[in-house]
């Protein structure tokens, strides 16, 4: 029999009591000289939410509901990462323009056809993020074009994604706002941007 080393008594929760929130969480507040890490989502310890990439919009918005989360990884048919689908991707102009070029309906719209995919996600070796400061992070957040990096680990010969770093959840762990530098990648982006 096991031997009871601490009896647990149960209490009346009082009134007036909050849950404890990983954003609101004074203890995560980071500095700049803080480790990278620290404003990593490790999806060791942080289960990593996911959708068929066949998934409709609203499918994706009540899942982005149902588990608190702005983002969500998209796998494909094979069960590999795809890509990934933010609620900006499917709450903005995206869907509408798509609708439009497509010349389909906002139900016909799926996960795929929203989601940045991989091939266009950039990502950091974990490597390198054990050994970075936060201020690393956010130099590499402002001189990309993207809201989220992906954390790249070697396991046995092969790359997996062990984390994520979101620029909204680092400038909240700073308390300063983060905004990524909007760097052109053509000639028409830079018209575009000039004028």
């Amino acid at each position: 029999m096991t031997e009871i080393t601490h009896q647990l008594k149960p209490q009346p929760v009082p009134a007036g009591i909050n849950l404890v929130s990983p954003l609101r969480d004074p203890d995560k507040r980071v500095s700049e000289d803080s480790p990278a890490i620290s404003v990593m989502t490790d999806l060791k310890i942080i289960k990593p939410f996911q959708i068929e990439a066949s998934a409709s919009l609203s499918a994706i918005n009540e899942k982005m509901i149902a588990c608190g989360v702005r983002l969500l990884f998209v796998r494909n048919s094979q069960d590999e990462l795809a890509g990934l689908v933010t609620s900006n991707d499917i709450l903005g102009e995206k869907p509408l323009l798509f609708a439009t070029n497509n010349s389909c309906s906002r139900n016909d719209i799926e996960a795929k056809d929203m989601m940045t995919p991989i091939s266009k996600l950039e990502a950091i070796a974990f490597s390198d993020i054990e050994k970075a400061t936060v201020a690393d992070v956010v130099m590499a957040l402002e001189d990309s074009r993207r809201h989220h990096l992906l954390v790249l680990q070697t396991k046995e010969g092969r790359n997996c994604v062990r984390g994520i770093i979101s620029i909204t959840q680092v400038s909240h762990q700073l308390g300063k706002e983060i905004t990524p530098t909007q760097r052109a990648n053509s000639f028409a982006e830079l018209t575009r941007a000039l004028g």
